[in-house]
């Protein structure tokens, strides 16, 4: 499915039930989605907190909602872009991963209830 972004990417995550336990698989070096790896870290959100909105200038982000219903809003701010401008909200209800590319201001809420994320970034700061 195309997305009204530039590079943004959106996917279901499914959870694999076995006899060992179950098992969440969020990211795959063959997605190709990060460059490098700078930092994870896990995202917990209280029941309508908001994790403020921020543009990263170099850094592309992946997040992972892991448990609970949030909406995600990305805000194309990259001048070059053909989708410059360009403003997307999503509401998840199960595991999904997304893509907040760098030059595109991104916010995550919690809806619902609280919330747990994953963020796996391509770098520790923008200072980078």
């Amino acid at each position: 499915m195309p997305y009204p972004i530039h590079d943004l990417y959106v996917r279901t995550l499914h959870t694999e039930h076995t006899s060992e336990g179950s098992r969440l698989e969020v990211l795959r070096y063959s997605d190709h989605l990060l460059r490098r790896f700078g930092l994870a870290e896990l995202v917990f959100l209280r029941a309508a907190q908001v994790r403020p909105a921020r543009l990263r200038k170099i850094v592309d982000e992946v997040w992972a909602l892991i448990e609970g219903s949030v909406e995600f809003s990305w805000q194309d701010q990259r001048s070059s872009s053909p989708t410059r401008g360009v403003d997307y909200r999503l509401r998840c209800d199960q595991p999904t991963l997304v893509l907040a590319p760098f030059g595109v201001e991104f916010e995550v809420r919690a809806v619902d209830g609280p919330a747990q994320l994953l963020r796996l970034a391509t770098h520790e700061s923008d200072k980078e």
